[in-house]
């Protein structure tokens, strides 16, 4: 049985990105009535390569690394925490490489993308590894040694 995949269910972490969701929906629907992307954003035509759209590919496997998004046929979704910082020490290592070579936009994309990207593993891991503790029968309210 130790071989089996972890799986982690966070509901909570569901709302919260169906939120997100159609939030950013809301915006893409009222940008076309702005005249179509936003000043200093990056939006190149559907299936031209872009540094923009390889930003968004990297951290769409970062996103699914971290549970954000799940499989279309799974109603939960997996967790791979070594994945996920992966991705991100990847944009980090493309960031590095990059520098001095992007435009403004395309460093302050980066920038924040990666910058959320953290954020979010900083609270995945912490849940895998309280998770974890919780399955090997730790108590997290009774670390203090108060029996």
């Amino acid at each position: 049985m130790a071989d089996e995949p972890k799986i982690f269910i966070d509901e909570d972490w569901k709302a919260q990105v169906q939120r997100e969701k159609e939030e950013a929906q809301q915006k893409a629907e009222s940008a076309p009535e702005e005249g179509g992307a936003g000043e200093g954003e990056i939006m190149p035509e559907p299936g031209e390569p872009s540094f923009a759209g390889l930003l968004q590919s990297l951290a769409a496997q970062c996103a699914y690394a971290l549970g954000l998004i799940a499989q279309r046929d799974q109603g939960q979704v997996m967790v791979d925490i070594v994945e996920a910082k992966y991705c991100i020490d990847t944009l980090m290592m493309l960031r590095a490489k990059t520098k001095g070579n992007l435009t403004p936009e395309e460093e302050g994309l980066l920038a924040n993308m990666v910058a959320e990207l953290q954020q979010v593993y900083v609270v995945r891991a912490q849940q895998v590894q309280e998770a974890e503790l919780k399955k090997a029968g730790i108590d997290l309210g009774n670390l203090g040694g108060k029996k």
